[in-house]
């Protein structure tokens, strides 16, 4: 039987739905996004992507293989449920039966955590080709990951392989979400390097032009790192050295030939905070061990079309 090489993809989050048809060469032939308004519950979100989803299917221009869907919390692939999704409000969801239902058009739904779709993503047509042994980080409003080792996703007999946004780097560290301190996500993540700012400010030792309020964002941060600001300066340093930390975890445990870095922010401060990084990196590890990483920025045109290759890769 032929192998059809069209695949819906969806990335949820908790702000925003991106949703494409995309084809076996990694190209975008239809795409659209809506916000998420976790606030209105399981059963309203999925009403809505699976309109989104019907929307880009009637534009395909041939069969449609399946759906795939990357999503916050604790995904089990095998049941289709997500469950601990902290920032949706979940619990636990039947997602892929829920979408199943709403579309009734017999085509599977397969999910994955956000992440692991990520890293499948940037295998297929990313920055990881060719690459069996590789871990993902996403840094933006939290820090998630995605791990291969042997050309095999990571999922973990719980579902919680790859969790390193809650891999504690400091026990007496910022409250977290999840509940926990110091988890790595607090220091590694768009939120978390403006906390970095507003707490180095509160020292009052770093002179700044940045302005602490509302209007602070990640981008003013790094621009004013890149201009001389010290306090800006001192809180992507900072960004990087946890960052450093966070990679020697992985290296140690994985070996990974390389790491992929990836995120809103990720993407935006990869040539600031992967150097410093690095040299956190070498002595946080055995002598040589990551003389061989690469470390790459993602090349992912949509983290949707990750989701998508869940519909490949069965």
């Amino acid at each position: 039987m032929a192998v059809l090489n069209l695949a819906i993809g969806v990335d949820m989050g908790a702000t925003k739905i991106a949703v494409v048809l995309a084809d076996r060469a990694g190209a975008i032939l239809a795409e659209t996004r809506l916000p998420t308004l976790p606030q209105d519950g399981p059963a309203s979100v999925m009403d809505r992507m699976a309109q989104a989803i019907r929307e880009v299917m009637i534009q395909a221009p041939g069969p449609v293989a399946g759906i795939g869907i990357g999503s916050p919390g604790r995904v089990d692939p095998t049941a289709g449920t997500v469950s601990a999704a902290a920032n949706l409000g979940w619990d636990v969801v039947d997602l892929a039966g829920g979408i199943a239902r709403r579309l009734d058009n017999g085509l599977p739904v397969r999910i994955a955590k956000d992440a692991n779709a990520e890293i499948l993503g940037e295998i297929f047509f990313g920055a990881a080709q060719g690459e069996r042994d590789c871990v993902y980080l996403g840094i933006g409003s939290g820090l998630g990951g995605g791990i291969v080792s042997d050309g095999r996703l990571v999922i973990g007999a719980h579902h919680t392989g790859g969790e390193i946004g809650h891999l504690v780097l400091d026990p007496d560290g910022r409250l977290c979400a999840c509940g926990q301190h110091g988890c790595a996500e607090t220091v590694l993540s768009g939120p978390g390097l403006m906390a970095t700012v507003r707490e180095l400010a509160a020292g009052g030792d770093l002179p700044t032009a940045l302005s602490l309020g509302s209007d602070l964002s990640v981008g003013n941060i790094l621009a004013g790192a890149l201009a001389g600001d010290a306090l800006a300066h001192a809180a992507v340093a900072e960004m990087g050295r946890w960052l450093g930390m966070a990679l020697a975890v992985n290296v140690a445990l994985m070996d990974p030939a390389l790491i992929v870095i990836g995120g809103g922010t990720g993407r935006t401060a990869f040539d600031q905070i992967v150097p410093l990084a690095r040299r956190e990196l070498a002595r946080r590890v055995l002598p040589g061990a990551a003389d061989r990483l690469a470390i790459r920025p993602s090349r992912l045109a949509s983290s949707a079309l990750g989701a998508a290759c869940l519909v490949w890769q069965a």
